[in-house]
């Protein structure tokens, strides 16, 4: 093949190229939304021996912290919050939730939870709540709560504390 004529299948490959890659529309990366949070919760408790034998009041909690989800799915949300159980003593820790939107008004979780100090206390929760949308970037919810504690020195020997809660809040989207 003569050089002018490489020159000129190099050039139309080129042209090619450009213009197919100029035709095409890019990839778009999936795109994250958070939302802050803020809750108050308490309910009732039971399930353990000796002192803390009997059900009795649930310890008031505060919650705050972020949920996030990606445009492609935004119905499965991810959700980390502090916990402050601020009476009748005051304790720290967090969890970590999934959340599931179901319909615009309703929301399912699940997932972990500690109480890590004065003592520490593992376990799980899960939930539902109504969701009542104000406007594009905010969310009142209100619903049940069930937490589950199985492991830690706050847990009175061989017992499962267990915790039926309510929980109210607002959400509000960056």
């Amino acid at each position: 093949m003569a050089p002018q004529t490489r020159i000129k299948a190099w050039f139309c490959a080129g042209a090619l190229t450009v213009s197919v890659m100029t035709q095409t529309p890019s990839a778009q990366g999936q795109e994250a939304t958070v939302a802050g949070v803020a809750d108050i919760m308490s309910g009732i408790e039971g399930g353990g021996s000796g002192y803390a034998k009997g059900v009795r009041r649930a310890r008031t909690s505060l919650r705050f912290g972020a949920e996030g989800w990606i445009d492609e799915s935004p119905n499965n949300l991810l959700g980390l919050a502090a916990l402050i159980e601020i009476e009748p003593r005051a304790s720290i820790g967090a969890d970590l939730r999934y959340i599931r939107l179901v319909g615009d008004s309703f929301a399912f979780h699940a997932g972990a939870i500690g109480i890590i100090a004065p003592k520490h206390m593992i376990g799980a929760t899960f939930g539902a709540a109504y969701r009542l949308t104000l406007g594009e970037h905010a969310v009142l919810n209100f619903g049940p709560t069930g937490q589950f504690y199985f492991l830690g020195a706050d847990l009175p020997e061989d017992a499962v504390i267990w915790q039926a809660m309510f929980q109210a809040g607002a959400r509000g989207t960056f």
